[in-house]
């Protein structure tokens, strides 16, 4: 028996030590033992450095008619009316070919030489020279090829103006009208707006798609638009009473869960994810209900980044803050009230070791009395 006495103690002791188990049944846990789900909603905080990296720009909310829309599929087109064609008057064979695909010209300019089949010496040579000034778009021959009358061999256009053509459906020709602002996007150049207006409507709809063609100027100074860029047309329909709008571009989320992230006036450095009630909206801008002020300053580029990063704590929680630096996770430590709610745990525990070992103490002198007697 004396030796289970021993055992028991020491049962008792690692007891007292072990994680206060039902001490956790009802309490919070930690502050600072677990982190943030991705994207929950709070303040976070970017360094100006770390603003400049992401690349975070702002733009304030403000109050503008907002223009309505509709967008239609289409591509760049050459100008039938500054563009020419060459051919030949003869029959003959390429001797020269002056000018390469993609040239600059100028009206008169020769182009190719062309030898006549004709009996003669020597033969007849013929020059053809371009009808315009621009850039030779088409080339269809090679030096030493046979040439017929009427045969095609070069196109030139002037790309200084172009054409965005674009188709808009039956039920839509409606809202189109002849010097409508119109919007050209173009994947070649993601980002950038290419402005014009509709000059002409097709005379009739195409009988398949039952559409109508319309043609929108486009001026090309710097020549970066070129014929059969695929682009997406906005055509400007009318507008509306003034209205808060932010760029579409802020807006992240998706079906009724819309949010930005607003910049605090006070504290540049923080960003707060607002929930936010939309309306009408067109290619540019989104009209907001409810969420914002005039004047509040959203983030227009780099918002993405800034879903991930965890929520700074308030001031009152004497948390430190996550920042697009780096989080930095707070110790673990244990509130005054968590420490209070074990001690009557830790009385019983004490009480009940000095019971055991006042037991094993009683214990051993009566055997130690009962020895000497025998």
């Amino acid at each position: 028996m004396n030796a289970h006495i021993p055992t028991l103690a020491v049962a008792l002791i690692l007891w007292a030590g072990s994680p206060p188990a039902l001490a956790h049944s009802g309490h919070a846990t930690a502050p600072g033992s677990e982190s943030a789900p991705v994207g929950s909603q709070g303040v976070v905080e970017v360094s100006r450095v770390a603003q400049l990296n992401l690349g975070l720009t702002v733009e304030e909310a403000n109050l503008r008619p907002l223009e309505t829309t509709l967008r239609v599929i289409g591509e760049i087109q050459a100008d039938p009316r500054r563009s020419g064609a060459v051919s030949s008057r003869i029959s003959g064979r390429v001797s020269a070919v002056l000018v390469q695909e993609g040239e600059r010209v100028a009206a008169g300019q020769p182009l190719v030489e062309v030898e006549s089949l004709q009996l003669g010496d020597p033969p007849s040579r013929v020059r053809y020279v371009s009808p315009v000034s621009g850039v030779v778009t088409d080339r269809h021959l090679v030096v030493g090829d046979e040439v017929e009358p009427q045969r095609h061999l070069f196109e030139v256009s002037d790309l200084s103006s172009l054409l965005a053509v674009g188709r808009v459906f039956e039920r839509e020709i409606g809202q189109v009208a002849v010097g409508q602002k119109v919007r050209v996007r173009v994947p070649s150049y993601p980002g950038e707006t290419f402005e014009g207006s509709v000059e002409r409507l097709a005379g009739k709809l195409e009988e398949e798609s039952r559409s109508l063609a319309i043609y929108a100027r486009l001026e090309n100074p710097d020549g970066r638009l070129r014929p059969h860029m695929r682009a997406s047309l906005t055509l400007v329909t009318g507008g509306s009473e003034l209205a808060l709008v932010i760029p579409k571009a802020a807006v992240l989320g998706e079906g009724g869960a819309r949010y930005a992230f607003v910049q605090s006036e006070d504290h540049p450095e923080r960003f707060a994810r607002r929930p936010l009630v939309l309306g009408n909206s067109n290619d540019r801008f989104v009209e907001v209900i409810d969420g914002l002020f005039p004047g509040e300053g959203v983030v227009v580029e780099g918002s993405y980044s800034l879903q991930y990063l965890a929520p700074v704590a308030t001031a009152q929680e004497g948390e430190p803050a996550a920042t697009a630096s780096g989080p930095r996770a707070p110790a673990a430590t244990r509130s005054p009230g968590a420490a209070w709610s074990e001690a009557p745990r830790v009385l019983g525990v004490a009480g009940g070791l000095g019971a055991a070992l006042l037991g094993v103490w009683w214990l051993r002198g009566r055997s130690r009395r009962a020895s000497e007697a025998r």
